[in-house]
Formats: C-alpha cells, sequence, structure tokens
C-alpha cells in the first residue's frame, strides 16, 4: 500500500517510519531539510533504545501524494487549510485521508 504524509514534521516522519517498517510505500511530503536529510541517510527512528532505519522517499512537491492510497495530513491547524488546497489536485482517485492532529480539522480541509 502507498501511503503519502503531507507535513512530514515529529508526528508525520513517526508514522511514516512506523509504517515504512510495517513494509508500506512511504512518501513524505516536508521542508528542504527534511527532504535532504532523508534523501541521504533514511528515515531514522530511535524507540525503545534500538535506532531504525525506514526506507522512504521525501518530497518538497505536494503534487507526490498523487497515487496514495492513503494520505496522513500531519501539519500544524493552522496550516491545515493550505494543505488542503495543495494536495486536492493530486488526490482525485478519493484516498482515505485521515487527520491524526485533530478531527476537528476535518471540516478545513473539505472546504478547500
Amino acid at each position: 500500500m502507498k501511503i503519502a504524509i503531507m507535513g512530514a514534521g515529529a508526528v508525520g516522519c513517526y508514522y511514516g517510519a512506523m509504517l515504512a517498517l510495517a513494509g508500506h510505500q512511504v512518501v513524505l511530503v516536508g521542508r528542504a531539510a527534511l527532504v535532504e536529510a532523508v534523501s541521504e541517510r533514511g528515515l531514522i527512528l530511535e524507540k525503545d533504545g534500538d535506532r531504525l532505519v525506514a526506507e522512504v522517499e521525501a518530497s518538497r512537491d505536494p503534487a507526490a501524494v498523487a497515487g496514495a492510497d492513503w494520505v496522513l495530513v500531519c501539519v500544524k491547524s493552522g496550516d491545515t487549510e493550505q494543505a488542503g488546497r495543495e494536495i486536492a489536485p493530486s488526490i482525485r482517485s478519493r484516498p482515505l485521508v485521515a487527520y491524526p492532529m485533530g478531527n476537528w480539522q476535518h471540516r478545513a480541509a473539505c472546504q478547500s
């Protein structure tokens, strides 16, 4: 399953790493520094004293969510509407969009 994560900060990277380590194809959409680090070293997760490296794709381009079966929107509350506008053209095939940062964000993204 392909899973895209819009907003690859602490929450998005945690979910991305866990999903990739479980065998899913993951693409992260985040800032330039994150994209560079993940491209060079993979996504590193330190958990329970272990250092795990998840192989994921990373991009600055919101269109990277295209073709995903699921899109997780993990942006800060104030960025929800903008994130919705940015990914809207790329999610025509009706993937499930989850809001791990709070259900109330659903209204803002759907209005985009």
